[in-house]
């Protein structure tokens, strides 16, 4: 961040020091250099934004964030400052974070690079960034920071040194993309993909799409927008002179991956005669590099050097993270899941190689809405299908749904079973492992799958 002073802090959001505070002849000389929203993350000489949250306010926490070093607050209510905090009061905590945002973002000579989609967000984030690096000094979203409060701090922590942020951008139902878009004005804009996410809050894969290309939409003029191929035909008209790059598999888009192999952790491919080998488990990462290449073109990094930043690339834990331990191999996939993820993930682990078994377990999607048990249905027929899945776990509100539909496919009653919660799948799955087995574990944020990943990764010989 910029370092701001708290006069110009008071003229940037509108506010004024709270009388019951510290007195204000201490502001013109307090210098900021960094926002948190999150007291437990204060550091000394940090400015705490108090934002209002579902099941409380941040300013519950002021003394927390003065205790732990805070120089200043933003706060909604009079007499906040009576925790001994210089405190300047707004009418809206969030608007001042996003005035903040935009502040920094004026002043700051990174260009920004936008990504959403209902897919792979994070990952095609995290190349695009690894291969920028190459180039100059480049930030990125912490975490996933992609919603009305993660946005603006990813604004906020761009330094001035830096060249290039690559900015996470997403939605969980209408009319969300837009103001983020605005806030974000990206020179450029990778769609990762539209499919069946948020269900309950868009209603429609159409509704979905229309939402997420709001942010291409204000992709600066003679700036760049990156799309998968098939979503070509369904582009609204962009701002004048933006460059639209396609990326696919095989043929027909602007960029092209041929020649993909995938063998226990590493994916290969080649693109325009440039062999790529990144350390990821699963074909399903090729469209996410290929975004990177594009962005890595679009600013003069060569094809070979792309190849090479990302031939150390690693995954977040939790996104197809390959983990070995006593008894064999866990793929960890247990961040979230969607129905395009989860058909993504029994491709993957049909194609393992392993000495003893594939074992596939899943906890249940969530935000689907009246589309649940059709996509439930569907991974479970999918499993099925696969020839070389051995076993399926399934715990949850759908479990018996996503079993009894692999059944059905041809999966044998007595490798797939129901279980009513995780709970219960964790009192039985790891009794039932056996040496040499791969496990594949993924489900969505809410079923919190990371807990079986734990308790698998501890079970010994």
């Amino acid at each position: 961040m910029i370092p701001i002073q708290i006069e110009q802090l008071l003229e940037v959001v509108g506010g004024t020091v709270d009388p019951d505070g510290i007195p204000s002849s201490r502001s013109a000389t307090t210098e900021l250099q960094r926002v948190v929203t999150d007291s437990r993350c204060v550091v000394p000489g940090d400015l705490f934004v108090a934002l209002a949250g579902t099941c409380g306010h941040g300013e519950e926490f002021l003394a927390d964030a003065a205790a732990a070093g805070a120089a200043a607050a933003v706060v909604e209510h009079h007499g906040a400052g009576q925790a001994g905090l210089l405190c300047v009061r707004v009418d809206q905590s969030l608007a001042a974070l996003w005035d903040l945002a935009a502040w920094n973002r004026d002043r700051s000579s990174a260009e920004r690079i936008a990504v959403t989609g209902s897919v792979s967000k994070t990952t095609t984030r995290q190349m695009i960034h690894q291969v920028l690096s190459v180039r100059a000094a480049a930030r990125q979203s912490p975490r996933n920071y992609n919603n009305e409060v993660g946005v603006p701090l990813s604004l906020l922590a761009v330094d001035p040194g830096d060249r290039f942020a690559v900015i996470e951008v997403g939605a969980s139902g209408p009319g969300e993309i837009g103001p983020l878009s605005r806030l974000v004005r990206p020179a450029a804009a990778v769609l990762t993909g539209c499919g069946r996410a948020h269900l309950s809050g868009f209603g429609s894969v159409k509704a979905l799409f229309e939402e997420k290309v709001r942010l291409l939409e204000a992709v600066q003029p003679g700036g760049l927008a990156v799309i998968p191929a098939d979503c070509q035909r369904r582009m609204p008209r962009l701002a004048e002179g933006v460059h639209v790059v396609t990326v696919g598999v095989e043929r027909g888009a602007d960029i092209v991956a041929t020649g993909i192999e995938h063998d226990s952790g590493m994916l290969r491919f080649v693109v325009s005669g440039q062999r790529f080998e990144v350390p990821v488990a699963g074909r399903h990462f090729v469209p996410a590099a290929l975004s990177a290449v594009a962005v890595g073109r679009w600013r003069g990094i060569s094809d070979r050097e792309a190849a090479g930043a990302l031939s150390s690339f690693c995954t977040d834990s939790g996104r197809c993270r390959v983990v070995h331990t006593a008894r064999g191999t866990v793929i960890d996939d247990s961040y979230n899941a969607s129905p395009e993820s989860m058909l993504a993930a029994c491709r993957l682990l049909d194609e393992w190689s392993c000495a003893g078994r594939r074992v596939l377990v899943l906890g249940d999607m969530a935000e689907l809405g009246e589309h649940a048990a059709a996509c439930h249905a569907e991974v479970g027929a999918a499993v099925g299908r696969c020839g070389r899945i051995d076993e399926l776990w399934a715990a949850g509100t759908w479990a018996e749904s996503t079993v009894e539909a692999a059944i059905e496919a041809g999966m044998a009653r007595e490798d797939a079973r129901a279980c009513v919660s995780v709970e219960e799948l964790l009192e039985t799955l790891p009794k039932c492992l056996q040496v040499g087995d791969t496990l594949l574990i993924k489900g969505s944020r809410r079923s919190r799958m990371e807990r079986v990943v734990q308790q698998v990764r501890q079970v010994e010989c």
